[in-house]
């Protein structure tokens, strides 16, 4: 699929029914979806400001606008997560700094992070000697999208 060929409304209705397909699989699929489908995601220079989690961008903006970065394709994951129910799953974005740069990540129970590998969930505790974490960014601190 290329992504920046596909009308607006397109790239919504794939994210729909991805969240559609999600509901009642269990926490590891659900992440390795999410991390397949974002894997097909073009995504170019930064698009977001890492310290103002008040302007980011909802998931509509950035599939609509195709504000595709590392960063905002972590944050389309986060909110694909907290759309689908999920008990007493905690789910964060970390700030990190590694030698490729800054991004966000997600960390799903401080134990799993998408983004970090392409189209892979990652297991914190193997790659975290990797990461400075400079920042964790908590669902109270992001914008509220329901």
């Amino acid at each position: 699929m290329i992504w920046n060929t596909i009308p607006n409304e397109e790239r919504l209705r794939l994210w729909k029914n991805l969240r559609n397909n999600l509901v009642g699989l269990e926490l590891e699929q659900q992440l390795n979806d999410i991390a397949k489908f974002c894997s097909t995601i073009p995504f170019g220079a930064r698009t977001l400001d890492y310290y103002s989690s008040e302007n980011w961008p909802s998931p509509w903006e950035i599939l609509f606008y195709g504000s595709f970065c590392t960063s905002s394709i972590s944050l389309l994951m986060y909110y694909t997560f907290i759309l689908v129910p999920n008990d007493n799953t905690r789910i964060e974005l970390m700030l990190v700094e590694d030698l490729d740069g800054l991004f966000l990540l997600p960390i799903i129970d401080n134990r799993f992070i998408l983004n970090y590998e392409l189209g892979k969930v990652s297991n914190y505790f193997e790659i975290k000697n990797n990461l400075k974490v400079l920042k964790r960014y908590t669902r109270d601190q992001i914008k509220t999208i329901t």
